[in-house]
């Protein structure tokens, strides 16, 4: 008889999860479930000089990095207009 997922996942020793304990809804968690947010990550690379010159000239208030990722392909010209007039109001570069 073959395997089915179910019965996969109950006998599964350990649980990882790519994601950070502190970011998760409280909830309990089995003994066997261990965070491992991270451990996919890169170390940092240093910024290009032009970003860098960019970060650095915006004094104590420091910078804002707003993203959208592949969701500005659905993003209206009024809504942009609208992020930008919010941005433009803040004291941040």
């Amino acid at each position: 008889k073959p395997t089915t997922l179910c019965e996969i996942m109950g006998k599964a020793d350990m649980w990882l999860f790519r994601s950070y304990w502190d970011f998760e809804f409280p909830q309990p968690y089995l003994p066997n479930t261990e965070f491992v947010g991270g451990l996919h990550c890169k170390p940092a690379k240093p910024l290009p000089k032009e970003f860098e010159e960019f970060v650095q000239s915006s004094g104590k208030d420091g910078v804002v990095v707003f993203t959208l990722g592949s969701m500005i392909k659905n993003l209206s010209e009024e809504k942009s207009n609208m992020i930008a007039s919010a941005l433009a109001q803040i004291p941040q570069k």
